[in-house]
């Protein structure tokens, strides 16, 4: 005599199926959120690539001109930018429910 404690058989292949569903949307949101760094990464070098330029075409007396400021503070506000949106992505993949 089955206990009315104990999952049906129904009960638990759609269980192990929500597991599975839930596993394959933390899986896309994972290569979401590796594409974005990977962009970020790529971005980020070319843009360090540039500052180097600039800095390379500094004046004499050593001081670095307003455009290299200027995307300095670009590459700060980018980055925190891009933090934002790591921090939230990556919020959304671990509050899947397992």
């Amino acid at each position: 005599m089955p206990d009315d404690d104990t999952p049906s058989s129904s009960d638990m292949k759609s269980h192990l199926q929500t597991l599975l569903d839930n596993k394959e949307k933390q899986l896309q949101q994972a290569a979401t959120l590796g594409q974005q760094v990977l962009a970020q990464k790529t971005e980020l070098d070319k843009r360090i690539r540039q500052l180097k330029e600039l800095e390379g075409e500094k004046s004499d007396d050593g001081q670095v001109d307003e455009v290299a400021r200027e995307r300095y503070r670009e590459l700060a506000d980018t980055l925190v930018s891009w933090d934002k949106e790591n921090a939230q992505l990556s919020s959304a993949f671990w509050s899947l429910k397992v």
